[in-house]
């Protein structure tokens, strides 16, 4: 910074570290959408999350997704078909799509 502004305005000194603070603590928040495919039709699942990772936000939206399949399809035990959609995504098995926007 330039060091005369500082000498001809000392208030700067006191603004510098307040407004240093502020911008350290904005959070950006991520929105994540996911869309199965399976054979019964198509789910759409969505997350929201606070800071800069997507994967855990992703992971959500993923879950909730199958979730709303599972329940759709009336399966029998939602939490163990949750975890069978969520595998069968990593593996291929059903089509998925996810997107962000920050």
């Amino acid at each position: 910074m330039n060091r005369k502004a500082f000498e001809t305005n000392p208030r700067l000194l006191l603004v510098l570290p307040l407004a240093l603070s502020l911008l350290a603590g904005c959070k950006r928040g991520v929105e994540c959408t996911t869309e199965i495919t399976a054979g019964t039709g198509t789910f759409k699942g969505t997350a929201r999350g606070e800071g800069d990772e997507k994967g855990p936000v992703m992971k959500a939206a993923l879950r909730d997704a199958c979730q709303r399949m599972c329940v759709d399809t009336k399966a029998a035990m939602i939490d163990a078909c949750v975890t069978r959609c969520t595998v069968d995504v990593g593996a291929t098995k059903i089509g998925a799509r996810t997107s962000c926007n920050d």
